[in-house]
């Protein structure tokens, strides 16, 4: 019987359906922390801020704040506290938890103050596992409301002690129970009081002008901080003429959607608004569409009715050459609030502003390469009201035109990392993109950076190029990359091309709307592609193809690269050692993110070389590509460019720019440094008559 019964088990067993092995642990979650829970002290509606590491994207896995430890009411007993509270993704260091009605019920009310740790909980679609950080200890404070207290008004920077403020100016203030904006409400200060306008008799009640509760809002002088602020001394109060004002200041609180509002007592201030200043310009050399910085204090803007306008009078020198243009235009600058140096005006370098259209008769600021040296005078516009500052010495050498190309690695393409098994090694890709696209433009005047979606913009430059790297080509063509500007931008006349998300104006004209580098598409060389499409290309590439990355793509057996091995391995500078032995796991590894780090660079560099106005430069109605069958220039058709070229496997070395396409380039955007040393072939089959 006990035979008959284990034979029944047996064949249970066999007919039962088995799980799915689990996949290696998300290599993208290998650095997951959790670094700080702020603030401490939590509204109804507040945010409470988890910062952290490899905090995954909503496309990767799930966020939740784990609190675990001891509730307590006002007047009662602790009790045990364990709650999973949702989380949203801001960027893979900072998520949030809104302190809604549920998660106030979660938490024991409003008015619980909470002892414990916290932790960081990921349910990661990657590998279906819960992946938690080690814990953090925490205390946190939900009230009700708060009241602001102000305890003491003081002058920030060089200013504090003088009582002399410039327009604009910061004030600091120092008490308790700050909001902190957005669903908390916001804290405003109320100033009133008398202002007596300089060279104007006492008393100010007859002379002056009377000051009745104007409200400026303030703001944390850090982010958490809810006993100190910073406060403009603003033209709203009363102008921004010099003289004297003598008053009183108080803070009142103010929640959104309700008139419930509470008001601190009462402080004196006076203080006496003094003329703007102009010290100097940064940086003290840029280019078209650069930021350059007015430094000084006084500087007003950001509302209707407010300028700050710099006239510059002086002599502009031409680069190698003995012409000086007089120079005497006034232009606009934007205020720029920055703590706690006080703010500034921030002014763009622009073909059609006034100092571009100064020179224009020169070449405009493209071609204008020189230096001014002269005077600059800041004068500010309040109403009817204008005040300027004493003349200040400036100089300032205009460049010629640098393009900055902020290359962005998206979401998508760490995702299609995971097909390749190179997901944990995603920054040794990420150098090996940026290295080949510095190494192809060398001698040409572009500066690459690396990006993300959850990276900060240059602050620098107001007109930067943009690359995408993604996954899949969304165009579903099986496009390795796509320039989706609107038409070859000749002479590079835009700085600011998009080659990334959707282009509308390319869409008019019925192309593909989608652009960037589709890294996902690049399986299509693989004999086993999967769900992409094969891409035709020479016997052998195919299968060479798999000898470098069949080893780690998880669909083929392969072990997929991980962390620790991204920090063991060395770069490779050539593919000289690929494909690597089947008993060499290092170089295997290391020659996978040679290649795919190639793949993505070559083909980046090339869409971005549409954008800039190639190929065939030299006539507007040539095509995006090299004419002829001559194979290694980075701008050719994909019918020659090679899996093994692109790869830079060939024993032809890496595509390069032609004649032709590289002279372009350096007339365009020539490079303050000589380029390299390096034969380039014709563009042409055979030269033009």
């Amino acid at each position: 019987m006990s035979r008959w019964l284990g034979l029944l088990l047996l064949l249970l067993g066999a007919c039962a359906p088995t799980e799915e092995p689990l996949a290696e642990p998300d290599p993208g979650l290998a650095e997951l922390a959790i670094v700080e829970v702020a603030p401490t002290t939590l509204l109804p509606a507040s945010r409470l801020v988890i910062r952290g590491r490899s905090l995954p994207g909503p496309s990767d896995g799930s966020i939740r704040l784990w609190l675990m430890g001891t509730s307590k009411l006002p007047g009662t007993v602790p009790r045990n506290l364990d709650v999973r509270l949702r989380a949203e993704y801001v960027s893979s260091e900072e998520a949030y938890v809104l302190v809604d009605t549920e998660v106030l019920q979660l938490l024991g009310g409003n008015s619980v103050e909470f002892e414990g740790h916290a932790q960081v909980v990921i349910d990661s679609v990657i590998d279906r596992r819960e992946h938690v950080t080690e814990p953090l200890q925490v205390k946190l404070k939900l009230v009700p409301s708060l009241s602001p207290r102000l305890d003491l008004l003081e002058l920030a920077g060089p200013q504090r002690t003088t009582g002399k403020v410039h327009p604009n100016d910061w004030l600091i203030v120092r008490g308790d129970g700050f909001l902190f904006g957005g669903g908390e409400g916001e804290t405003v200060a109320l100033l009133s009081g008398c202002f007596l306008p300089e060279g104007t008799a006492e008393p100010c009640s007859l002379n002056g002008r009377s000051v009745r509760e104007v409200e400026i809002p303030v703001a944390p002088l850090s982010r958490f901080d809810r006993a100190g602020a910073i406060l403009p001394y603003a033209p709203t109060i009363h102008g921004v003429l010099p003289g004297k004002f003598v008053g009183t200041i108080r803070l009142r609180n103010q929640p959104p959607g309700t008139t419930a509002r509470t008001v601190s007592g009462t402080r004196t201030v006076a203080v006496e608004q003094v003329r703007p200043e102009l010290t100097g310009i940064s940086p003290s050399a840029a280019s078209l569409g650069q930021y350059v910085e007015m430094q000084g204090a006084g500087f007003i803007g950001g509302q209707a009715g407010q300028a700050t306008l710099v006239r510059l009078q002086g002599q502009f020198s031409l680069q190698g050459s003995p012409v000086m243009i007089p120079v005497d235009t006034e232009i606009v600058v934007k205020w720029l609030p920055r703590y706690p140096s006080g703010p500034v005006g921030r002014y763009v370098l622009d073909e059609t502003d006034a100092l571009g259209q100064a020179l224009e008769s020169r070449g405009g600021l493209r071609e204008a390469a020189g230096v001014f040296v002269g005077n600059g005078t800041t004068t500010l516009r309040f109403g009817r009201e204008s005040v300027s500052s004493k003349p200040t010495p400036l100089r300032i050498a205009l460049l010629r035109p640098k393009q900055v190309v902020v290359v962005r690695f998206l979401s998508s393409y760490k995702d299609s990392l995971r097909l390749f098994g190179l997901r944990a090694v995603d920054n040794a890709v990420r150098a090996r993109v940026l290295e080949v696209a510095r190494r192809d433009y060398a001698g040409i005047n572009i500066e690459f950076r690396e990006g993300g979606e959850d990276m900060p913009w240059p602050q620098d430059f107001a007109y930067y190029a943009q690359v995408d790297i993604g996954g899949p080509d969304p165009n579903g063509l099986g496009y390795l990359g796509y320039d989706n500007t609107p038409g070859r931008d000749m002479q590079n006349r835009r700085l600011y091309d998009r080659i990334g998300g959707v282009n509308a104006v390319t869409q008019s004209d019925g192309s593909p709307g989608y652009g960037g580098v589709f890294a996902e598409q690049l399986l299509g060389f693989s004999s086993h592609p999967g769900s992409v499409s094969p891409i035709k290309s020479a016997p052998g590439e195919a299968e060479l193809f798999d000898q470098i990355f069949d080893p780690l793509r998880p669909d083929t057996g392969g072990t997929p690269a991980t962390l620790r091995e991204a920090t063991l391995l060395p770069a490779l500078s050539s593919g000289s050692l690929c494909p690597a032995s089947k008993d060499d796991r290092s170089h295997q590894v290391a020659c996978a993110i040679f290649v795919l780090g190639s793949l993505i660079g070559t083909t980046m560099t090339h869409e971005l070389g549409h954008s800039l106005g190639l190929a065939n430069p030299d006539s507007p109605n040539g095509s995006y590509h090299n004419n002829g069958n001559l194979r290694g220039r980075i701008m050719n058709p994909g019918s020659l460019r090679s899996f093994s070229e692109r790869a830079e496997l060939s024993s032809s070395g890496a595509a390069i720019f032609c004649d032709s396409d590289f002279a372009y380039l350096r007339r365009i955007l020539p490079g303050s440094q000589l380029p390299p040393s390096v034969m380039r072939p014709p563009c042409l089959d055979t030269p033009t008559m």
